[in-house]
């Protein structure tokens, strides 16, 4: 694709050199410059990209977009150099011109929140196939479409990847999107080139501060996928769905200040989408709920006035969409477990344990406040809390855990590079100031033993609890590792606790990898552009309107066919993050932060079968991931151009600095 298309809508405040140059990768790594390539530099608190330009054109890249050029080096005739005042935003706009503007094609709905963003997605997208629709899912356990299923690096992709992605879908047939969008990449720009039919907006509580350092930044990150990247798509017919239960809902509502869904589950609220009544159990739960088409009866397979909550963005997210009510009804009923959120573990003996996500404040007093009254007997827990993130977080939840719970068992969660010793300190804090006891084996009445190790704390956990008693495992979910210090270690709630009932030895211990998955500098994987003709997109404005029925996309680019096997394991099963240590056969194209993919037809470690576990994947098409280039050179080396990291906050650990090579050090951040 010509230089000139793929900046076309840019903000360009200076450009040098021929605009008519071919591009046919775009990294933001300068190790990856080469001949026809677009070297994108990216300031961030660690490094700035700016200072890898001169290495960047010395492996011959064509073309920089940049926001300066270096006082150290001229303009040179060897590239061309587009200049622009933000380059995070000008990396995703070119990004999605490069891809040739798939989400125009197709209607693509994000949901945003602390709480609850894989849920709606998940309900999202069994509305859709209940409706017949090809739909291609984007978050934290999986990218899903066509048949296929993988992990991907970070909840909302870097915007390179993200755009080739929804090519992808779009060439494969995807009509319907349904995607999380974290606050990490609201502030990083990552979804600026999406033009957005719906967004949905869960909740606001505490987490992230470690990157946001304090709510009112983290809310103003979370209100950038409304006034922003909402407000200036070109999706026809857009809206603002809103969760006005949550004290920062009416705020947002204001702030978005167009057509907005209110929606409740309180039913003195006036709503667009509201649940009148409800009835909860430990299998689901039932409601009546208003809607601007009537009064609906709905049968949920998720328990918990929380999963009732997200229900309500969801049917206001498909009402937006133009889905009937017997296609939401019939999607939500049929909705499948959704990994790791409160997925109860099945076993003989009948006991009740389940396996949640939730690792902040306010998502554990949603999970226990939910089962507390559906418990006959003690409600136990087994939780920690992370290392390397918001400290501040830590004595909240024990004190959550010592309100709410009869007896809990403080373990580690990850705690990464952290001492888990003072992690359970300051955890332990907030339990006894709730109320709590230590005991060191004796089980009475509010209180809590401390077994840091979490394999043995679950183990001890499923042998005390009786029928009438309810387990909850929280803080990793859906997770298939456990990070200590330098490490990835295998390890899953969910196989854990099924071994241990079911009286199975644990599982050999296995290290997945020797480091955590990139979060704060991405290295960015070119996606084939689209080429001259193929996807012209005219830019003139759309007449927004509310569409009665769900739009089906209509598409000029020329499907990829799929043709190559992928013949491994599930992807799903292996956690992400590990570094690709061999080419694989994945998609239409290159596929960048999958973990580490065996070649073809190598076994993986398996798991044994897990409870909801995802389906093997079916036979797919591909390309052959690239090569990956040769480790460099002793000394130092041209390094990646960084995402953005606020500097730690004084309670929080020091981020350690960039290895010699220039490679990005372990994240720190999460991407929620």
């Amino acid at each position: 694709m010509k230089l000139d298309r793929i900046i076309s809508g840019l903000s360009i405040t200076d450009r040098r050199g021929r605009m008519d140059v071919e591009i046919e990768d775009v990294v933001t790594d300068s190790r990856k410059a080469k001949p026809g390539v677009l070297f994108v530099a990216l300031r961030g608190n660690r490094a700035d990209g700016h200072e890898f330009i001169p290495s960047a054109i010395g492996r011959g890249a064509s073309a920089v977009l940049a926001e300066s050029w270096p006082d150290d080096l001229e303009a040179s005739d060897k590239a061309q150099v587009v200049l622009v005042e933000d380059t995070r935003r000008a990396l995703a706009l070119a990004a999605a011109n490069f891809a040739g503007q798939p989400s125009r094609k197709m209607l693509v709905a994000g949901v945003t929140g602390t709480n609850g963003k894989t849920t709606v997605t998940f309900m999202l997208d069994s509305i859709m196939r209940a409706a017949a629709r090809k739909v291609g899912l984007i978050g934290t356990i999986e990218c899903r479409f066509d048949g296929a299923s993988f992990s991907l690096e970070h909840t909302t992709p870097e915007p390179v990847q993200l755009q080739g992605i929804l090519k992808r879908m779009l060439d494969s047939g995807v009509s319907h999107v349904a995607m999380e969008v974290s606050s990490h990449a609201l502030d990083q720009q990552r979804v600026a080139g999406i033009h957005f039919k719906v967004a949905g907006f869960t909740n606001l509580t505490q987490d992230h501060l470690d990157y946001h350092k304090t709510l009112e930044q983290y809310f103003s990150s979370k209100s950038k996928l409304f006034t922003e990247v909402l407000r200036k798509s070109r999706a026809r017919g857009r809206i603002a769905v809103i969760n006005v239960d949550d004290p920062r809902g009416a705020e947002l509502v204001s702030l978005w200040g167009a057509k907005a869904l209110r929606v409740s589950i309180n039913p003195s609220v006036e709503g667009d989408v509201v649940a009148l009544e409800a009835t909860y159990t430990l299998e689901g739960t039932r409601a009546r709920v208003k809607t601007p088409k009537g009064v609906w009866s709905l049968e949920l397979p998720l328990v918990g006035a929380h999963n009732l909550s997200n229900a309500m963005v969801a049917i206001g997210m498909a009402l937006a969409m133009g889905f009937s009510k017997a296609r939401v009804v019939r999607g939500l009923s049929a909705l499948e477990r959704v990994p790791g959120r409160l997925e109860p573990v099945p076993n003989e003996e009948g006991k009740k344990v389940f396996v949640d996500y939730a690792h902040t404040p306010d998502a554990l007093m949603r999970v226990l406040t939910t089962l507390r009254p559906l418990t006959k007997g003690r409600l136990v827990v087994v939780f920690g809390c992370g290392g390397d993130r918001d400290t501040d977080k830590r004595p909240k939840m024990g004190q959550v855990v010592a309100e709410h719970a009869d007896f809990a068992i403080l373990t580690s969660d990850n705690p990464r590079s952290e001492d888990p010793e003072k992690i359970a300190t300051a955890v332990r804090q907030g339990l006894e100031a709730g109320g709590m006891r230590k005991t060191d084996a004796a089980v009475g009445p509010k209180t809590f033993m401390v077994e840091l190790d979490r394999r043995n704390a679950i183990r001890t956990a499923t042998r005390m609890v009786g029928k009438d008693d309810v387990l909850v495992i929280a803080g990793k979910g859906h997770e298939r590792y456990q990070i200590i210090r330098d490490a990835m270690l295998r390890f899953d709630d969910r196989e854990e606790a099924h071994r241990a009932l079911a009286g199975l030895p644990p599982p050999p211990p296995e290290v997945l990898s020797k480091d955590e998955p990139e979060e704060e500098e991405p290295e960015v994987i070119a996606v084939k552009p689209v080429l001259e003709g193929e996807a012209e997109v005219s830019m003139d404005d759309i007449e927004e309107i509310v569409s009665a029925e769900p739009l089906v996309a209509e598409s000029n680019i020329s499907s990829a066919q799929i043709v190559e096997v992928f013949s491994t394991p599930p992807v799903a099963s292996v956690p992400p993050g590990p570094a690709v240590q061999e080419p694989a056969s994945i998609l239409s194209q290159p596929l960048p932060g999958l973990g580490a993919l065996p070649p073809i037809g190598a076994p993986i470690g398996a798991l044994p079968p897990l409870p909801n576990g995802l389906p093997p994947l079916p036979p797919l098409s591909g390309l052959a991931l690239p090569p990956l280039p040769p480790p460099p050179a002793p000394g130092p080396a041209p390094g990646p151009s960084p995402s953005p990291a606020p500097s730690p906050s004084p309670s929080a650990p020091a981020t350690p600095a960039a290895p010699e090579d220039g490679r990005p050090p372990p994240k720190k951040d999460g991407d929620t």
